[in-house]
Formats: C-alpha cells, structure tokens, sequence
C-alpha cells in the first residue's frame, strides 16, 4: 500500500499539491497528514483513536481491534516499546501531539523512508522515488554501486536508497521526530538469543502461518494461492482450505519442470484445493519485452522476467482474485546461511561440525576438510576485519574465491564484480571501510552467531526487493500477499540457531516440524526443486539484440559503475550457449531497465490497478 506522510502544517499545501492524485485519500492526526492509495483485503489503513494518540497501521495487520486500543493507550503513556506488538507485515504509525513515532516490519519488506522537502520539512513514505521528487534529489551513484557489488550485505547499505538525501529506517528500528522537526533513528526490537528446539520453535512457526493466512482469509472474498510443488507456497495453500474450506490454487505449467506434476498429486489428495495449470506461452520468455517493463520504485532483479511476470499476474487479476498468496520469503527465514557452520567450530561442538561439513560435502562432491577449514577460519575472523579484506578485494581487483567453501564467510561481493568498472569499486571499498570503523559487529536485533546474522542481512536484502514485487503485481490489479515476512514467524524462526534449522539431511527441519501431520507426506518428501535456468537461456538467445543494444552507450556505464564492452561479451556467450552468471547479469539488466525508466516523463510511480478496482477506505 503507498502512503506518504507530512509532519508540518504549513507545506501542506506545497505537499497536497505535490502527491495527491485519483483514487488517493487523506486524513489528519493531531494535525499531520497521511496519504495512501491501494486499499485492499490484509492491504488497507486500520485508524484507532485515544486521548493522547492515533494509531495507524498500514498492510497487512493480524492483531485484533482490541489488542490496537491497548496499545494506542499505552503509547500515549509514554510507553513506545507497545508498538513492537502489533503483528503482522505492516507499518505502525503513532502521532502524539508532541512527535510522531513509525515502525516498519522485521523482515524489511515495508520500508519506511525519510527525506526533507525542498521547503525543509519532514516527509515520510513508503516511496523512495516519492520523496526524491519532492526533495529534489539526484541519483546516487555510490549507493547503485554498493547495492550491486554488496546484495547480501544489506546492512552496509540498507540507509540509503538511490536517490542522495532520502534514507531508509533499518528493519527492526524505530524513526522518531518532534514537532521541531528533529529526526532520530534508533534500535526498536531485540530478539532473545535463539535457544529454542525445532519442536517448541515448530509449533510456534505453525501458529504465527495458520494466524497470518486465516487473517488473511477472513478479509478476502475470491483469494488465490500459488501452487508451486513447493513446500513453502503449498503449505500456506493447504492452510488456506483450511481456514476458508476452499482455495483456486495455481501452477504454472512449465515443460520439463515437474512442479505440476507434484502440485496436481497434492490436489487430488485436498479436498477443497481447486487445483488451476497454467501453461507458460513462449512469448514471455525471459528477456522478452523489457521495453514494457515498468517503473518501480527501485531497480528490481526480476525485471528480466518482465513479460512472463506481467501475463501471469494479469491473469490472476482476470480470474477475479482480490488476494493472492504466496510463498516469497520462506527461503529467507527458514534456512541459514553456510556461514553457520562457523558456529559450530568450537570444542564443544565440532562432532555437529563434522556431521554437517560431512552432510555438505557429501552432496557436492567434496572433501569435508576444506569446509571445515573455512569454518574455522571464519571463526577467527571478525567482523571488521572481514569488511577491510572484502574492501581490500575490491580496490585490488582480485581473483573471486571459488567452491562452494567461499560462501562460508561474513560477506562476500557480487559475482558481477569482473563487470564493474574500477572507480565504481573503490567507492564500494571506501563505503566498507566507513561501515568498519563504525561497527564492530553486524547490525542485526540482538546477539546473534554469524549464521543468524548472515541470514538476516540476506533477508533483510531480499524483502526489500519482495516489496518490489508486490508494487508490480498491484500496478497489475493483484493483492499480492506473502504471510512468510510476517513478524511472527520472522521471531519464530530465529527463536532456533540457524545450524539447527538448516540441515544437509532435511530440507527446512523447522518448516517441517511445523507442519508434519497437516500436510501430505509426497510434499514432506520432495527433494527436489523446479529448474527454469534452460528458459532463461532460450529467452536470452531469443532476445540477443535487444540486449547487445541496452548494453551500447548504457546509463549503467554513463554512471561510471560498468563496462559496457564486458557486458556484450557476455550477452554473446550467453547466447552462444555458454554459461554465464545468470543471477548478476539479470542483477545488471534490470538495473539498466530502471535507470532508463527514470527518463520517461510520466512514470514516476507504476499505475495502481488495485486501487483503481478495489477503491480506499
């Protein structure tokens, strides 16, 4: 949902001019503005009043109206930390007469952004592009480069955005700013020590999913569900019958893929799952249509999935659905990163590093001493020291680390550094220094081992884009939902260390604790996980000249960040059939993408079908 708050009376009129539009509705609280437009089931503005505070919650919020009069009430005490407690994917907004306090969610998917208007007052929003236009601010080139050369590593550059002066609030953290307009950022939520064990951590994590799909389902009245194969999205889906009795569930049908194979072996075992093969047409391959690609409000990796993603939430929109689940994020909150096993080099649990190290190396054709040895040395490495070596690497231009044993580590860079231009890298380099000298450990909400850590930076990371994805699918009409990124269940995974839920024997040990018993055993079973890499090199061959062209004078390389001749090799191995860095070339076409979008004159923000549909409230 798109919101956007002013804290001064007197711009208003400057801001009212500046934001409002069709289908966008306003209120007032204790003399601030808010803005918002889709509204929508589990994606709307819930308001409560009480002497001394207004309470607003934008998204998805799972507590009942009871529980937000408690806490609106004790926040206009004085008592701020209530706020933590309203669960759900959601933005919590609290106005008192004397400042106003907002909170994003913990897994980053609801970013709350903040800039200074070019009359100098405070403006919050969902939005970064929102407040760049309404601060003035130019592209941040720096930033571009650390989001591209650092994905994982979200917490060196999580404050920023693409546009210089408009800041992000960190997962986890409050902003807060007085009638004078001053503004603090400062840590909100501290999760206990992950000390739990799969059965109590499981039974957990099934409470927070059946509580975030079943309020989801209260509000919807014709809700879809991916059908994947998956274990993720067909457990929500399960729960979905669950909760309702009755679900259109959808998969997408893909040749030589057998999701659907397993996804109609499931129907048929679920009364209730109305079970919806969708067959994939060839012209939506990837990199088919990027010119068609629209303007979000950040570079978005899935922008290479351009056509094949806007025909598939147009039909979701067709088939009337005013809530679609999914199962985005399960992989972020549910496994660790290999990280973890530094965790385990210690005297009294090397016996779990070598059962693991053994586990691991067992499936990729390895010997377990070099995991171990990685292990160990991570260990002994801190923090700071890490994020000087990776500076160090990038402002050298040295080889990557290879194997499987390189993603043992505190945070590595993107594998698209050999693309990048050297200026780009040394700023990167300078930006790591800068974060070193300021941090001793990770920026993350309590005393975490590295692999929690790790792991939490690479969610942190990946909701942000998650969020990216929602904006495309209402921009298509659809309710995009991913119970997954809940608070709840963000707590309930880390309520374990990521050693134990992470295993080389069991794919997602707490996801399956959580379920087992609910959901049929073939989905308990799967090993194994649909492949579209063969589809990404047919759509590349396809459109092989398109992409040679968007690689010819690009704003990427205008920027001073990438190699434009490195780049049109790559486009030709590629369609030559050899093997490329999938992952960071689509990283860096969609970047381009977005960066030429900023050209266009009328597409400051994507059209939101989903409002225009459903109305506000």
């Amino acid at each position: 949902m798109w919101w956007l708050v002013n804290l001064a009376d007197r711009s208003s009129r400057h801001i009212t001019s500046a934001v409002e539009r069709p289908g966008w509705s306003c209120l007032t609280a204790h003399g601030v503005r808010l803005w918002h437009g889709q509204s929508g089931p589990a994606a709307g503005l819930r308001r409560v009043d009480v002497p001394g505070c207004t309470l607003l919650v934008i998204g998805c919020c799972t507590a009942p109206e009871k529980d937000l009069f408690v806490v609106a009430n004790r926040v206009a005490r004085g008592d701020v930390d209530a706020l933590v407690s309203v669960g759900g994917s959601r933005v919590v907004i609290a106005v008192r007469p004397d400042d106003v306090v907002v909170v994003g969610d913990l897994a980053g998917q609801c970013v709350v952004f903040h800039a200074r208007s070019l009359s100098g007052d405070v403006v919050i929003s969902s939005q970064a592009s929102e407040l760049a236009r309404l601060a003035g601010s130019s592209l941040d080139p720096d930033w571009l480069a650390a989001r591209l050369l650092l994905p994982e590593a979200s917490d060196v550059w999580w404050t920023g955005s693409p546009w210089q002066g408009v800041r992000a609030v960190r997962p986890g953290w409050a902003l807060q700013v007085d009638r004078a307009g001053q503004i603090e950022t400062r840590p909100w939520t501290v999760l206990p020590p992950p000390a739990s064990g799969l059965p109590e951590a499981g039974a957990r994590l099934f409470s927070a999913l059946e509580t975030g799909v079943s309020s989801r389902m209260a509000e919807a009245a014709s809700p879809t569900a991916d059908l994947s194969g998956g274990l993720d999205s067909s457990t929500l889906a399960l729960l979905a019958v669950r909760a309702r009795g009755e679900i259109s569930a959808i998969t997408l049908d893909v040749p030589g893929v057998d999701d659907v194979e397993l996804a109609a072996e499931l129907a048929g075992q679920v009364p209730g799952l109305v079970h919806e093969r969708w067959a994939v047409p060839d012209a939506v391959l990837p990199y088919s249509d990027l010119d068609a690609w629209p303007v979000l409000d950040e570079p978005a990796d899935m922008a290479v999935a351009s056509a094949w993603l806007r025909w598939w939430m147009n039909r979701i929109a067709a088939h009337g659905s005013d809530l679609h689940l999914s199962g985005g994020g399960g992989d972020g909150v549910l496994l660790g990163q290999p990280t973890y096993l530094a965790d385990l080099a210690n005297p009294t649990s090397m016996g779990e590093l070598w059962r693991h190290a053994n586990g691991w190396a067992h499936l990729r054709n390895k010997s377990p001493w070099s995991l171990v040895r990685a292990a160990v040395k991570l260990r002994r490495t801190s923090y700071q020291e890490a994020l000087r070596g990776v500076a160090r690497h990038l402002a050298d231009d040295g080889p990557d680390p290879s194997g499987w044993e390189r993603l043992i580590r505190w945070l590595g860079h993107s594998a698209l550094n050999d693309w990048v231009r050297p200026e780009a890298r040394a700023s990167v380099a300078q930006a790591l220094l800068r974060h070193a000298d300021n941090n001793q450990r990770p920026v993350v909400p309590g005393e975490f081992g590295l692999g929690d850590s790790t792991a939490w930076s690479a969610l942190a990371g990946f909701s942000r884009s998650q969020r990216l994805y929602a904006e495309l699918a209402a921009s298509c009409g659809v309710n995009y939902q991913t119970p997954f990124l809940d608070d709840e269940v963000v707590r309930a995974c880390w309520s374990v260390p990521a050693w134990v839920r992470t295993t080389p024997a069991t794919p997602k040990p707490l996801l399956q604790h959580a379920v087992r018993g609910v959901v049929p055993d073939v989905l308990l079973d799967r090993r194994t996980k649909g492949d579209y890499t063969s589809l990404s090199y047919k759509g590349l061959r396809s459109n092989a000249a398109m992409l040679d062209d968007l690689f010819t004078r690009s704003r990427l390389g205008e920027l001073g960040l990438i190699d434009d001749q490195a780049l049109r090799r790559v486009v030709r191995q590629g369609a030559a059939g050899v093997p490329i860095r999938l992952g960071a070339f689509d990283v860096l076409v969609s970047t381009e993408l977005w960066l030429r979008g900023q050209d266009k004159p009328s597409t400051t923000r994507t059209t939101d079908k989903g409002a225009e549909r459903a109305g506000t409230r």
